[in-house]
């Protein structure tokens, strides 16, 4: 089944050739599982162990997202962690560093930076909702005087959460 075009190299989209590999079908099913906005991240994040002249492959494509999730769990903190891996290594490699990454030492360390911004809102217990995590997490980013417009970008609803917040003030 011819899905479409990609938008960037026009070539088809074919979801059965993808379902057919054992290892593509695997990806689907784990980035389309992320939750917390980390699936559209870690699909960034996975391509930076991209070399310049070659594809990915599912098998390591899967490996990798794997790893990823053996050292932490899907939430806005790893979510935000992966955006800002991927958004500092394109800036240098906008300046001529090409190597692809060969291990998650750089997210470990970004990770590990931020994990201030996320002491208050990282889970406490595992049946709590994600629509009360995004409250918390709101809560939180106003109490910063975050820019919720940008923040609207990479968690949906942001804004909105906003306006309804200084509505009711």
């Amino acid at each position: 089944m011819k899905l479409s075009r990609c938008p960037i190299c026009h070539n088809e989209i074919n979801l059965e050739v993808l379902i057919e590999d054992d290892a593509g079908r695997e990806l689907l099913t784990k980035i389309t599982q992320l939750g917390y906005g980390c699936a559209r991240p870690m699909v960034a994040y996975i391509g930076l162990f991209r070399t310049s002249k070659s594809n990915l492959s599912n098998s390591r494509a899967v490996k990798l997202v794997t790893e990823v999730l053996d050292l932490y769990q899907p939430s806005r903190h790893l979510a935000h962690a992966l955006n800002e891996t991927v958004d500092n290594i394109r800036a240098k490699r906008t300046i001529g560093e090409c190597k692809p990454f060969k291990n998650h030492n750089y997210l470990k360390s970004v990770y590990e930076s931020t994990k201030h911004l996320f002491a208050y809102t990282e889970h406490k217990e595992d049946d709590k909702s994600q629509r009360s995590s995004n409250e918390e997490y709101f809560e939180q980013m106003f109490k910063m005087k975050a820019d919720f417009i940008k923040l609207d970008e990479k968690i949906p609803g942001a804004l909105a959460w906003y306006k309804q917040k200084m509505a009711g003030k």
